[in-house]
């Protein structure tokens, strides 16, 4: 019996595994499973996210996007910042998978000093992407500055990535402008937040300005969590002191804008 016809009598669990554990598998060894296969076909999107390069400096760290998506079932996300769409598939497979959501994808998709050397006009990409996992319906791209996204805001945002402009006066922007629409446990993620440790100096670049906002935050207050892998991801709660989780709790905390 060959590989493929043993690979056919495994469950669908015993499938996902098995692709799971050999990643040199190409995307045209999991098409062909996926028309032999109607259980192997629904986890295949899922799969076929691990083989597709973003060219992205997230890292793993989408694993975190799309397990806060999945964890908390958010009805709207945001993110500002999309180039290639890495993030976005991510956070728009969970949300496919949770049943409903939407992810609103803010990026000018045109050259900012932020850009990497290949992601100047990414629109196009990212739209390949979005089509290629079926995600049309999870993510809506807007193609603007988040100021002009923000001038006529409509949501209250559940969960929002912040991951564009990197100097201090930008991520402070975006972190001001969105921060009034975020929901009572909504969660704030900020990429690049590392760049002032050790490890990243050699990279590091003098109008970084992430970490030092970030620093700020946790020091008037605020729950600050971070990831010291893929430049750092911070998880931030926008609630000073955090949110009581006791009613006999003494003080009361406030999201301040």
């Amino acid at each position: 019996m060959n590989k493929i016809a043993r690979f056919l009598q495994k469950s669908p669990h015993e499938k996902a595994a098995t692709v799971m554990a050999n990643v040199k598998w190409t995307s045209r060894h999991l098409n062909s499973f996926a028309h032999s296969s109607g259980d192997w076909a629904r986890m295949l999107p899922w799969a076929r996210l691990r083989h597709t390069d973003f060219h992205s400096g997230l890292g793993d760290s989408c694993y975190l996007l799309y397990g806060l998506a999945r964890s908390m079932k958010p009805k709207i996300c945001v993110e500002i910042g999309s180039a290639r769409g890495k993030s976005a598939c991510y956070v728009g497979m969970a949300l496919k998978e949770n049943g409903g959501g939407k992810l609103i994808a803010i990026d000018p998709h045109t050259h900012t000093d932020w850009n990497d050397s290949e992601s100047n006009e990414t629109l196009s990409i990212m739209r390949h992407n979005i089509r290629k996992f079926g995600l049309e319906d999870q993510i809506e791209i807007k193609r603007q500055t988040s100021s002009e996204a923000a001038s006529s805001w409509p949501h209250p945002i559940d969960m929002i990535f912040i991951d564009g402009d990197h100097t201090y006066e930008g991520v402070k922007r975006d972190w001001e402008l969105f921060l009034p629409y975020l929901t009572e446990f909504g969660i704030v993620i900020f990429h690049d937040t590392a760049w002032d440790l050790p490890a990243y100096h050699k990279d590091s670049r003098s109008d970084m300005g992430v970490p030092r906002f970030l620093e700020e935050l946790r020091r008037d207050g605020y729950p600050v969590i971070t990831i010291n892998r893929d430049y750092g991801v911070s998880l931030v709660q926008p609630i000073r002191g955090g949110h009581p989780l006791s009613v006999a709790s003494p003080r009361t905390a406030s999201v301040s804008f």
